[in-house]
């Protein structure tokens, strides 16, 4: 399955790889319309960003308003996308199970942290 972003979500995840692969650092805030493929590319850009640092330590950080729905729904398109590329046996995807079981915590980085 090929999965198209439309610009404006290639746009963002462009700047988003870059900030990653040439450590800036940056913070981003992202805001699109209801319906508008958020998941999608939320999901497009954490395989992307879990493929190229598999191996490697560090930890992706992603907030959500709320576990429920939020952030199962964005556990499920993840895994959606990962399952699509053969990557069910991956460590990309113990890690998302292994994130799900994570307890809610005071916010903080770690030293090698991906920025998202």
């Amino acid at each position: 399955m090929t999965i198209i972003l439309r610009p404006y979500q290639s746009l963002v995840g462009q700047a988003i790889i870059d900030s990653v692969q040439n450590s800036k650092g940056l913070t981003f805030s992202v805001e699109i319309a209801r319906q508008g493929g958020k998941n999608e590319l939320s999901a497009i850009l954490e395989m992307n960003l879990l493929m190229r640092h598999l191996g490697k330590e560090g930890s992706l950080i992603k907030a959500s308003p709320t576990f429920q729905p939020q952030t199962v729904i964005s556990m499920e398109r993840l895994k959606q996308r990962l399952d699509d590329r053969g990557l069910s046996g991956s460590g990309a995807r113990r890690w998302l199970y292994h994130q799900a079981e994570a307890r809610p915590g005071p916010s903080f980085s770690l030293p090698g942290s991906l920025p998202l």
